[in-house]
């Protein structure tokens, strides 16, 4: 560990700096929103997810990323276990049975699969050159699984997150390209099926997406006054402390969903671009850390875990400014949230581990 951090010039700072304005930004955020409602208490709790999220970091930056590979497996029955303990053992938030109560947390499984789910896949791939139709089989019925239970929670968000950073792995595995194709066909046969068993609030989620004007007091009122909110920050913003839209509780669920609106109110159209631009850069070097790896399980890690995060971010910008539908998916280090931290920390804290260990540097 001494050497790792002798060798400053070796970490990768885009991977420090980018997630710390994120966190910052959230925090900001996160009190001028309570500020006024007398939630400040959640200023706090997410100040010490933050804290636990930088000693997660830490652990695994430290950590050899490749003595994951043999764990994988475990991992993943791990994470079973918690989704069908969330099943039968879960506390109710929002409508959803998604946490599981320890008394003096709760913790979201469904978020941890995604970490989880991720190591398993990327040491599948990486042992493989060359893939069979069973064996192709098998690996979707893994992703299958959890993508199930977490859908019977229900949750959306996080199933749809677990697959994009599947379908990014899948595109560049060694899985022949004519079984993607049929994969893809498969996916676009069943996906009615998946429609008739949505809850019908999350039907009227995605149908009000196409006009939400059809039901503004109702299933639209979400999108709309996202909207208003980012719209009212004009090009500099109205400042934390004269956000009112988000202050006042008109911005519904403003510290989790839609919390980007409450920073666009806040910065206006410069730090909702200052927001995008970190995101686009986190990307951009996660992808990059895909090709310098030193191994096929460093690509596969970094090939999901920028596609991950992609998805997150695109989706819930997207659904705050009215392009995506409302899915529930958190922004990555900005939402509230403990779980969510601990695990994108988790996931970057390995992208850590593969840019320490891309050199010749020797840390024995």
């Amino acid at each position: 560990m001494a050497k790792i951090f002798k060798n400053r010039s070796s970490f990768d700072w885009f991977l420090i700096i980018l997630p710390l304005i994120l966190a910052v930004s959230g925090l900001a955020t996160l009190y001028s929103i309570t500020s006024i409602t007398g939630k400040t208490y959640l200023v706090f709790n997410q100040s010490i997810y933050l804290l636990l999220g930088v000693a997660v970091y830490i652990f695994f930056s430290v950590l050899d990323y490749k003595i994951l590979r043999s764990y994988g497996k475990y991992l993943y029955i791990i994470g079973i276990v918690l989704l069908v303990a969330v099943e039968l053992f879960g506390m109710q938030i929002f409508g959803s049975t998604r946490w599981i109560d320890l008394g003096f947390t709760q913790i979201q499984p469904s978020e941890m699969m995604k970490f989880f789910l991720l190591i398993l896949a990327a040491s599948i791939f990486s042992m493989r050159r060359k893939m069979t139709v069973s064996q192709s089989l098998m690996i979707l019925g893994i992703i299958v699984l959890p993508v199930v239970l977490v859908l019977k929670e229900p949750d959306l968000g996080t199933a749809l997150s677990i697959i994009a950073s599947m379908v990014g792995l899948f595109i560049f595995s060694p899985i022949p390209k004519k079984i993607l194709i049929g994969v893809l066909v498969v996916i676009i046969a069943v996906s009615p099926l998946v429609w008739f068993n949505l809850k019908p609030y999350q039907k009227q989620r995605l149908t009000t997406f196409v006009n939400p004007y059809s039901d503004p007091l109702g299933s639209g009122y979400n999108t709309n006054q996202a909207k208003i909110a980012v719209g009212s920050g004009g090009l500099f913003g109205r400042g934390f402390s004269g956000a009112t839209q988000s202050q006042l509780q008109f911005l519904p669920v403003a510290h989790i969903d839609f919390i980007f609106s409450g920073w666009a109110e806040a910065t206006g159209f410069a730090g909702s671009s200052m927001i995008v631009i970190v995101f686009a850069l986190l990307v951009w070097r996660i992808f990059q850390l895909a090709y310098v790896a030193r191994d096929d399980f460093g690509y596969y890690l970094a090939i999901g875990a920028g596609s991950l995060i992609l998805f997150q971010s695109f989706v819930n910008i997207g659904m705050n400014i009215g392009i995506m539908p409302v899915t529930g998916i958190p922004l990555p280090f900005v939402s509230y949230g403990g779980t969510s931290i601990l695990t994108t920390s988790a996931i970057l804290g390995l992208m850590q581990s593969i840019s320490l260990r891309r050199t010749a540097l020797k840390f024995d």
